[in-house]
């Protein structure tokens, strides 16, 4: 049996094949002398794949092989170095909030800590996922949901965390990064602007429709929004942000007033 790509001795097993190939066309060219034909076909057939199995091609089988490994290996190695990156700057900008005195600074520097947390976490996802070439949305909805309720929420045993995750589709990581600073910013409102310094619940859902568009919510159950307000004449940073990369992933954001304020974000799902 030939080796898997992920083991080694392939070039090994192609000589033993080559071998025992050699060894069955002499051995029909003294045994089969029952009948000359059918003799010079199986003879022919083994020749035939004993000169296909001696190609140059498949003598570099092995060192392109070895290669591919060694990119993964390195491109695996580049996602931990840029999430270890990140978090260097994540720690510096705690530094930097420890320093200060003044709330609005830690404010800002905690709402780019969170941003860059949410890189990082593609990288941390893609440094360990196998094929290191996409993301499954699910799960990083679920990890970046957690970390951002305890990085805004005042008081953790306020506020409670519900997330509904449906489907787990795959993203390419240019789609996942826009997706998750959206969900930064939305989890951000809804803690500091919707639940404030209240108790409450927050509820970030992740469905597919039938036509493979994804519709990301995050909802409240604190003060509503009101009925004139209009997202895309918002000059807040964090909505002219999530404006910004709503069109960059080609989606569209609605808002839902019922029991509680839910702002959905709709995009198609595509690598």
């Amino acid at each position: 049996m030939i080796s898997s790509p992920n083991n080694g001795g392939f070039a090994q097993q192609l000589e033993a094949i080559r071998q025992r190939l050699a060894s069955l066309r002499d051995r029909a060219e003294v045994q089969l002398n029952f009948d000359l034909a059918f003799q010079r076909e199986i003879v022919a057939t083994l020749q035939a794949v004993l000169n296909f199995l001696q190609l140059p091609e498949l003598s570099e089988v092995e060192t392109l092989r070895a290669s591919v490994q060694q990119q993964a290996i390195f491109l695996r190695e580049v996602h931990h170095r840029v999430k270890n990156n990140l978090q260097i700057i994540s720690s510096l900008l705690d530094l930097q909030m420890m320093q200060s005195e003044d709330v609005i600074v830690q404010a800002l520097l905690r709402e780019n800590q969170s941003r860059i947390r949410s890189i990082s976490l593609v990288h941390e996802l893609l440094s360990e996922s196998e094929r290191m070439t996409d993301i499954k949305l699910g799960d990083y909805v679920q990890e970046l949901a957690t970390t951002l309720v305890s990085t805004y929420a005042i008081a953790l045993n306020q506020v409670t965390l519900r997330t509904e995750i449906s489907s787990n589709p795959v993203i390419s990581p240019d789609r996942a990064i826009p997706i998750g600073l959206i969900l930064n910013e939305l989890v951000s409102n809804a803690l500091k602007h919707g639940l404030g310094d209240q108790a409450g619940e927050v509820t970030i859902s992740l469905t597919l429709t039938s036509n493979r568009q994804a519709v990301l919510s995050v909802s409240d159950t604190g003060d509503r929004l009101p009925l004139d307000f209009e997202p895309s004449a918002v000059r807040s940073l964090g909505f002219q942000l999530i404006n910004t990369l709503v069109q960059q992933i080609d989606g569209t954001l609605s808002i839902e007033r019922r029991d509680r304020t839910t702002i959905q974000v709709s995009f198609a799902v595509v690598n």
